[in-house]
């Protein structure tokens, strides 16, 4: 039996680990109700049929318990671990084998010639805990697993994403975050809404790689893909993990964020900046309006309380010099929040000129 196995988490049915996946969710939020009384109220609104839950039909106990969610998929890992990093809870489906039966290079070949030739899909369905990134080469994915019991077990991150794309990446998210009892939010800001940085990265910026990876394909073509266990041969690197090492590289401050888009990261040769764009832009207008401008003067400017980004776009400043007073006297009165966020204005702006973009009129006086 594994180090981790808690028999509270293992299903109690070989095909409800949806509804135990939720039954768990419940709990962090309080909620006192037993695996069987969802598989009863399941079965008598047909998401369950005694052969398991629709992917479609994943989450709908919980909405059902007023824990609102978000159901997607083509998610890649930038986009769960913003879900984490709000203290949302998440359940994602995967292919089981390519977790529990991995162990061997014969199961390993088994279950790549599975995923090329369309053999095995997604089967199961398990709760995300966490993602451990103290070893940027080795991050961990921390799972609470029904069907085996693992209660926080820990899976290379290839590992996971190899097993979760059989299911296109399906997630299904909470919409609120779990209340501070639950185990692992205790010290969850619950007013700021997030963690305050992600992996040594500060939340502001972490949104903007957030937004980036939505631009991107998250795997390779299959065809693209060669036996991993032939001749020696590596399966090549997929543009989300080029743009993962330079999180890692930004993070650990061997990189400026603008460096990120040089040619050392393959990601770059398959940025969708129209895709991009249409994300960033809710990150650039929100970010804006949390700034608490009225609390200094940028460039000798007396700022109005209803400052906003059509008026900076008629300013005619360099964008540049003003938000970087901006950070120095954010700085200078300690309101480090807003000056973070003139940072990811910043990132933008990088993010523009590295994509021969204009800043102003993509971004500031955008309808």
């Amino acid at each position: 039996m594994s180090e981790y196995y808690n028999p509270g988490v293992q299903q109690q049915h070989p095909d409800t680990c949806a509804i135990k996946s939720q039954q768990l969710i419940m709990e962090d939020f309080g909620m006192d109700v037993t695996e069987d009384e969802l598989v009863q109220i399941a079965e008598e609104r047909g998401w369950y049929n005694g052969v398991g839950t629709m992917p479609q039909n994943v989450g709908d106990l919980l909405e059902l318990a007023n824990i609102p969610v978000t159901k997607r998929a083509g998610a890649n890992v930038f986009n769960l671990v913003n879900e984490l990093a709000q203290g949302h809870k998440v359940i994602v489906g995967v292919d089981a084998d390519e977790l529990w039966h991995n162990g061997t290079d014969n199961e390993r070949f088994m279950n790549w010639c599975n995923d090329f030739w369309g053999l095995q899909g997604g089967n199961h369905a398990l709760v995300v805990m966490g993602i451990d990134t103290s070893d940027p080469n080795n991050v961990q994915v921390l799972v609470r697993d029904p069907g085996s019991g693992d209660d926080g077990k820990p899976y290379p991150l290839a590992q996971f994403m190899d097993a979760w794309s059989d299911t296109q990446c399906y997630m299904v998210s909470t919409d609120i975050p779990a209340p501070g009892f639950s185990e692992g939010m205790e010290n969850f800001d619950q007013e700021l809404g997030h963690l305050t940085d992600v992996a040594g990265v500060a939340y502001p910026d972490f949104q903007i790689f957030n937004d980036i990876s939505m631009g991107i394909p998250t795997f390779m073509p299959m065809t693209d893909f060669v036996p991993p266990l032939i001749d020696g041969a590596v399966m090549p690197m997929s543009p989300m993990v080029s743009l993962t090492n330079a999180y890692f590289d930004f993070a650990n401050n061997v990189i400026d964020f603008n460096d990120i888009f040089s040619n050392s990261y393959m990601f770059n040769e398959y940025l969708d900046c129209g895709v991009i764009n249409d994300y960033m832009r809710p990150t650039c207008f929100d970010g804006f309006n949390d700034i608490n401008w009225h609390d200094i003067q940028p460039m000798r400017f007396n700022m109005p309380m209803d400052f906003d980004r059509f008026a900076l776009a008629g300013m005619g400043v360099d964008y540049n010099m003003f938000y970087n007073d901006c950070m120095s006297q954010f700085n200078a009165i300690g309101d480090y929040d807003s000056m973070a966020l003139c940072q990811q204005q910043l990132d933008i702006m990088d993010y523009c000129d590295c994509n021969s973009i204009d800043y102003s009129t993509n971004f500031l006086m955008y309808m």
